[in-house]
């Protein structure tokens, strides 16, 4: 039958679409396997210790002479609102090797009340870029931009020295209340309405 000169030509194509088809011959879809597998979640692990969540920022520092000997980050557990407690989750991190003691204490602005992590305990003989955690709980009595200070104090070579670290939270929309009309407006209302 393909004794024609020629007749073996598009047997090539042929034999190469026949296997494809019955490569796809399987009581499957095309891509069903694929897309049926679902990939495998790994269980959550925990961070260890030494490790700083990517969600944390890094906190305002004050002015200091010299190389910082600590750093501070933090991470509000939740958006601040009025009459609701705020968990606020702290790291200090050792900047400096030869620390022989590090300590602390909170201080909120008005219009937030500390309610709990006034204190940083005294860590002695701190190790370079260890995390000291720290948690503190505020309670926004109005909405606003406020500031919690952490002032941490660093013991080392018989010398002591703090740095003052700022963490800025937007209550609520961030404005004050509203203001009351000022008494040039009411002045320059018409003595009419003021009958």
């Amino acid at each position: 039958m393909y004794l024609r000169r020629g007749g073996f030509n598009n047997l090539g194509p042929a034999l190469a679409a026949s296997v494809m088809l019955v490569g796809c011959g399987s009581d499957e879809t095309p891509g069903a396997a694929r897309g049926a597998a679902k990939p495998a979640i790994a269980p959550r692990r925990t961070q260890p210790g030494d490790l700083v969540s990517p969600n944390m920022v890094s906190a305002v520092s004050s002015a200091h002479s010299g190389p910082a000997s600590v750093q501070l980050k933090f991470e509000l557990r939740e958006r601040p609102d009025v009459a609701r407690p705020l968990d606020i989750d702290v790291v200090i991190l050792p900047a400096a090797s030869g620390l022989d003691r590090l300590y602390g204490r909170v201080e909120v602005a008005d219009g937030l009340q500390l309610a709990e992590g006034a204190q940083i305990a005294p860590t002695d003989r701190p190790v370079e870029g260890t995390p000291i955690r720290h948690s503190i709980k505020i309670l926004p009595t109005r909405d606003g931009i406020f500031t919690v200070n952490a002032v941490v104090s660093v013991d080392a070579a018989g010398q002591s020295s703090s740095q003052t670290f700022s963490i800025p939270v937007i209550v609520g929309s961030g404005s004050p209340a509203p203001v009351k009309p000022s008494s040039a407006t009411t002045a320059t209302k018409p003595a009419a309405a003021a009958r």
